[in-house]
């Protein structure tokens, strides 16, 4: 179902919702690499392995927005990848064709089906029926509103569908002048009860015909809007009936598609099948253990369960590799792959293009004189910015490790003693706590190199120069990484990444080592996710109890096979990096005015811990808290 106008669903993701959404869908569907997006319709494509969503709902308050989609998911993923036949779609879609009223007969369609698909769904899944009454209160809202619109029109065909949703829905829609059109319809709400209780899509099909030829009679323009739609390619090639009764389950697909050599030699009982133990990834194929992988192995001719004759040593074998703590990994366990690649969009299979992002580490280059001169411009604008900067941090450290522990049960006698008789166990004395000699915290910043940072670079690289005469002058170790994709050289095998280290961690205390970061320049594009995930590698190598990770970027995530899932592969990034106990914060320089779009997308990948400014002397503001939060986290 789609009503309203097409909006831009970049500047409008919601990297959590999204989540959820894949996730349902992965789970009523049973396949792992199900994906989920907006359209114009709400529909399921099992050749893609797809659920849309209507953009109806992206307009609306969160919780309606979300109690939308998730009903869209319920629909497609519970019940049209299951229970609604691809061959009677297909046959009624053709029916519309020629039918005199076709976009009337199309929209009717779509509509049955997913009322009883509704049912099947609150049937098998109670749970859903909240989400459902969410769901038809939004829409009889909308509704109400655009039948007294087509009514006023003489839009009878418009009217028809939307009187017909209020039937199967129950609802009460006064002073809308539809009297007229109920009572046409009244002869037909018979057939309506028989697609509310049928088995079947062609069942379905069958009566909206019959609908159809009665509406013909006394309709004669086609509905204009289309507010339900069926789609081509929808349904399954074996759909279930509306009242099975077992678990939804879908036969796993083998990872490859080898077959098993006949083998001479391996024994096998009279009138037992053979349950062959050798795949691809093993070089031993002497019997042995059995062994049942689900999702690996190779085809073979062999049919039933009947396992092979065992030995004597078999049981005896599994119980030493099972009580040991390190068994050696031998046959079908051996063998660990070094050197793979890191999938381009962790955690979303795309399927289209196999892209896989690999990573380049440039080291770091000395700096020309004429990048000196231009550090040491940008540090004397940084320098007004830096010093209360430096400042703030310092007094709060300092008030900190010196503060005293109080409340203690022996020490030195504190000079509140009215507790001595207001509590029964007062607890008087206090200690001073023995000062700490340095911060232990790391950082790491990570700068979007992209080309759409080309307006943007110059304040970042202000930042840039604040932070890093800030950390030196707390004598943290930091270090400052620009990362780019080579778009000139991806490929359908391989997105190569490049990461130019302008500062390291060996140098980042050394005089007059932060003039390698002018060398940092706007490239090509930037696969956001897969550089955090190299970053936090990096970060997890550092000893010390505090690491933090900032991201430099303008929120747009952008390469080969990767402008859809970027926010979202980019918030799972960063949502792992935090589980690892890394602490994230994402840093927007603006060169002039901020969007709205822009702080919605940057907080749906960093969550709260994202600075958006238009300026970098407004840095300081926001840094200083967030600073002073994670730090003392370094000195207890």
């Amino acid at each position: 179902m789609f009503v309203g106008k097409l909006s831009l669903l970049d500047d409008k993701i919601d990297a959590m919702l999204q989540m959820q959404l894949v996730d349902l869908g992965r789970m009523f569907t049973k396949r792992k690499e199900l994906e989920v997006e907006a359209a114009f319709h709400a529909d399921y494509e099992e050749a893609a392995a797809r659920i849309k969503v209507s953009q109806f709902w992206w307009d609306y308050p969160p919780i309606d927005k979300a109690a939308g989609m998730k009903s869209d998911v319920y629909l497609r993923g519970i019940g049209s990848a299951w229970f609604t036949g691809a061959e009677a779609v297909s046959a009624y879609l053709g029916y519309c064709r020629d039918a005199p009223l076709p976009k009337l007969a199309n929209s009717l369609f779509a509509l049955c089906e997913d009322m009883r698909l509704e049912r099947i769904c609150r049937t098998r899944r109670p749970g859903t029926a909240r989400v459902f009454a969410h769901r038809h209160r939004l829409l009889g809202a909308y509704f109400q509103h655009k039948l007294r619109s087509h009514l006023n029109k003489k839009d009878l065909a418009d009217a028809v569908i939307l009187v017909i949703y209020g039937w199967f829905t129950g609802m009460d829609w006064k002073n809308t002048e539809s009297g007229e059109v109920v009572e046409r319809l009244s002869n037909l709400f018979p057939v309506l009860e028989q697609i509310e209780e049928a088995e079947h899509t062609a069942e379905v099909a069958a009566c909206c015909q019959d609908i159809m030829d009665s509406l013909t009679a006394w309709i004669k323009r086609d509905a204009e809007a289309a507010y339900f739609w069926m789609q081509h390619g929808g349904g399954v090639d074996e759909p279930l009936p509306a009242g099975y009764k077992g678990e939804l389950k879908r036969a796993k697909r083998l990872a490859n598609e080898d077959v098993l050599p006949e083998q001479e030699g391996e024994r096998q009982l009279p009138g037992q099948e053979r349950l062959p133990t050798w795949h691809r990834e093993s070089s031993d194929r002497s019997p042995g253990l059995l062994r049942f992988e689900l999702e690996r192995g190779s085809r073979t001719a062999a049919q039933g369960s009947a396992p092979r004759e065992g030995d004597a040593a078999d049981q005896a074998l599994a119980i030493v590799q099972g009580r040991s703590q390190r068994a050696k990994r031998t046959g079908a366990a051996s063998g660990r792959r070094e050197g793979l690649a890191v999938p381009a969009a962790a955690g979303h299979e795309e399927g289209a293009v196999a892209a896989y992002a690999t990573a380049t580490w440039l080291a770091p280059v000395r700096p020309t004189a004429a990048q000196q001169d231009a550090y040491r411009r940008l540090g004397e604008r940084a320098a007004p910015l830096a010093k209360p900067l430096q400042r703030a941090i310092r007094r709060t450290l300092e008030q900190k490790r010196i503060a005293p522990r109080g409340d203690r049960l022996f020490g030195r006698l504190d000079k509140r003693l009215t507790r001595a008789f207001t509590q029964e166990m007062p607890r008087l004395f206090y200690k001073k706590r023995a000062p700490v000699p340095e911060l232990d915290a790391a950082f790491s910043l990570l700068v979007d190199c992209s080309a759409s940072m080309y307006d943007k670079m110059d304040e970042t690289k202000l930042g840039l120069v604040l932070f890093h005469e800030t950390l030196q002058a707390l004598r943290i170790p930091h270090e400052m990484v620009g990362f780019w994709e080579d778009a000139d050289r991806v490929t359908e095998k391989e997105a190569p990444n490049l990461f130019q280290v302008a500062v390291d961690f060996s140098s980042s205390l050394a005089s007059g080592s932060g003039a390698a970061l002018m060398q940092l320049e706007p490239q090509q594009d930037n696969r956001d996710g897969f550089a955090i995930r190299q970053m936090t590698a990096r970060l997890l190598r550092r000893t010390e109890r505090q690491r933090i990770l900032i991201v430099f970027s303008d929120g747009e995530p952008s390469a080969a096979n990767y402008n859809d899932v970027g926010i979202l592969d980019t918030y799972e990034a960063v949502l792992s990096a935090r589980r690892l106990g890394i602490e994230v914060i994402s840093i927007f320089l603006a060169s002039g005015v901020v969007h709205e779009t822009q702080r919605i997308m940057m907080r749906n990948m960093y969550g709260r811990s994202s600075i958006v400014v238009p300026h970098v002397d407004q840095l300081h503001e926001q840094l200083v808290p967030i600073l002073r939060k994670l730090l003392l986290k370094s000195i207890f």
